[in-house]
């Protein structure tokens, strides 16, 4: 569990948790969503039927497209789901 100094911290460590579901999409299960744990701002993508008293979201809005084409972690909503937990 990893306990974040501030925001950044967070938004750092949600991004690299994207960018690992972005580059092994297959490893995780076919119904994953983000789980975030509100008290302790600490998250996974897993089932929800492995998550308890967790918010969810889908992992389709966690990711969007560059203008290149290639699929990239979207920061505008990782930062607003940031906000949630970071006053």
């Amino acid at each position: 569990m990893k306990i974040y100094k501030d925001i950044r911290g967070y938004i750092c460590d949600l991004t690299n948790l994207v960018w690992t579901y972005i580059h092994h999409r297959s490893a995780f299960p076919a119904n994953a969503m983000l789980a975030v744990q509100p008290e302790l701002a600490c998250n996974v993508i897993d089932s929800p039927d492995n998550c308890r008293n967790c918010d969810f979201y889908a992992p389709e809005l966690l990711i969007t497209h560059n203008a290149a084409g290639a699929t990239v972690p979207n920061k505008s909503v990782i930062r607003n789901i940031a906000r949630r937990y970071y006053y």
